[in-house]
């Protein structure tokens, strides 16, 4: 979307399914971090006014009443660093938040929140020094308006500070490629963005390609500053509009939590998943039974295409760390396609340790 010129606006469907995905995956984080660090940091660097047109909450107010909840039932204190640039919107977050405060009654100093004005970087990073939040645990949310916004460098930064640091960053692939090619200012602001020019490849995609192309263009530049694991959302409207939203954290347990997150979010929001490695680019319903037809097709790809036979255990976290499925979904889907003569197993009981191997196509005709 275009930057808005008023203070508040509309909340597209986008935005709730986002916001749905923050409150579940805090509710997972803050407990966690805060049994083994005494403060922990939760940051934005395009917070926003705090509330939307119609009255529904932004995502650092979302943010304070989840990280609020934690505190008590916890020892330890949290730390958010709020940026935004346009004054007016400062300002209405700042009452947005108070009236938060107010209704939680937090102890003095469990929950601080410092809200600062000036542009994401290098703003966020001067703030985040200021307040001493380098030196803690980070989960910082970088949702700009859909552009390249969010330089390489503040990533490699966020990375560098602390091994437990996470970030989550969105953007709408069409403006590279739709504008970028024959404008050097979109370009440079691409390159900012990757970390380097090759993500330019993207112009000799064809064009139901492009938009791919730069989703895993963008997790090599979150793995490249630091960010060992990544996870991509791709988030489709019932406009059909693509949101890419990638998470990036060092841990597993980082990447479960996620997934678990997103898993439990209901479809209220109008916007569906798709999983980035699917060949057939089915949309997802989330639902008490999902249709794993997808992961069928994914894992039996990747079984063809391994150099050796895999293990259970091993496609467990093959499904973790590379799609939108939890390891849970695994055991159950490979039984039935072992019952359909998709796959052979030994032995023949499903365990970890199994060793699946993909039945030939040409032996399923």
């Amino acid at each position: 979307m275009s930057v808005p010129k008023d203070v508040t606006w509309d909340r597209d469907p986008h935005t709730a399914a986002k916001h749905a995905l923050l409150r579940r995956y805090l509710q997972a984080w803050a407990p966690i971090m805060l049994r083994y660090n005494d403060t922990v940091v939760y940051a934005e660097g395009f917070a926003g006014p705090g509330v939307y047109r119609g009255g529904e909450q932004g995502s650092p107010v979302v943010a304070y009443h989840v990280l609020a909840s934690a505190l008590q039932d916890r020892p330890g204190r949290v730390q958010m660093v709020l940026l935004e640039e346009d004054p007016r919107r400062k300002a209405e977050l700042e009452q947005h938040i108070a009236a938060a405060a107010r209704s939680r009654r937090l102890r003095s100093g469990r929950l601080d929140v410092r809200i600062g004005q000036g542009s994401c970087h290098p703003v966020l990073l001067e703030e985040l020094t200021r307040t001493d939040s380098m030196r803690r645990p980070m989960f910082v949310l970088l949702d700009g308006f859909g552009g390249p916004e969010v330089p390489f460098d503040l990533l490699r930064r966020i990375a560098d500070a602390h091994h437990s640091n996470e970030v989550m960053v969105t953007f709408q692939p069409s403006f590279l490629f739709r504008f970028a090619e024959k404008n050097e200012q979109h370009r440079a602001a691409g390159d900012a963005f990757f970390g380097d020019s090759d993500w330019h490849g993207v112009f000799q995609q064809p064009s139901s390609a492009k938009a791919a192309y730069l989703r895993d263009q963008y997790r090599t530049s979150l793995q490249q500053a630091g960010f060992q694991h990544t996870l991509a959302f791709e988030m489709i409207d019932e406009g059909s509009r693509l949101l890419y939203l990638i998470f990036g954290t060092r841990h597993e347990r980082g990447v479960e939590k996620m997934k678990e997150a997103m898993w439990a979010v209901d479809s209220t929001s109008g916007v569906r998943y798709r999983d980035p490695k699917d060949p057939n680019q089915q949309a997802l319903d989330l639902e008490l039974e999902p249709d794993t037809g997808p992961l069928r097709r994914i894992l039996l790809e990747h079984l063809r295409t391994a150099p050796a036979p895999l293990t259970v255990d091993q496609l467990k976290r093959y499904t973790l760390l590379e799609t939108v499925y939890r390891p849970t979904q695994v055991i159950p889907l490979l039984k039935r396609m072992r019952d359909e003569q998709q796959l052979t197993v030994s032995p023949g009981r499903i365990i970890g340790t199994t060793t699946v191997t993909a039945v030939p196509q040409d032996a399923l005709f």
